[in-house]
C-alpha cells in the first residue's frame, strides 16, 4: 500500500529529516527523496512547513514580552544574587541585539523588495 503524500509531508516536518520521516511512515529513504524531487510535492511541502513555522514565530513572538518582563524582574531583584543578575543582564543583551539585527536586515530587505517590485 503506498503512503500518502500528506503522512510523508507531515513525518518530514515533525521528525525534521529524511531519515527519520521514512522509519516513521515506514517507507525507504528513496521513497521520501523520491516525493521531495516531485516539484509539486516539494511546492505543497515548502508552503506547509511555512505554515508551521510562522505559526512557531507567532508563539515566540507573543511570548517575547513576558520573557524580558521574567528577565528584567530578575535583573531588579534586590535579592537576586550578583551572578544570576550577570547571567540575566547577558541573556537580555545578547539577545536582544540579535532581535535588532535581525529586525534592521529584514526592514532592509523589505526596502530593497519594494525598489525592485517600483522598478527602481
Amino acid at each position: 500500500m503506498a503512503i500518502s503524500n500528506e503522512k510523508i509531508m507531515a513525518a518530514l516536518i515533525a521528525c525534521g529529516s529524511v531519515r527519520a520521516a521514512a522509519r516513521a511512515v515506514g517507507v525507504s529513504e528513496t521513497t521520501v527523496r523520491a516525493r521531495l524531487n516531485d516539484p509539486d510535492f516539494r511546492k505543497e511541502y515548502e508552503t506547509a512547513k511555512g505554515a508551521v513555522l510562522e505559526e512557531a514565530c507567532d508563539c515566540l513572538a507573543a511570548r517575547l514580552t513576558s520573557a524580558v518582563d521574567a528577565l528584567s524582574s530578575v535583573l531588579d531583584s534586590d535579592s537576586t544574587p550578583a551572578p544570576v543578575k550577570v547571567s540575566a543582564a547577558d541573556s537580555l543583551l545578547r539577545h536582544g541585539l540579535r532581535y535588532v539585527e535581525v529586525a534592521n536586515v529584514l526592514r532592509r530587505l523589505d526596502e530593497l523588495e519594494k525598489r525592485t517590485n517600483d522598478g527602481g
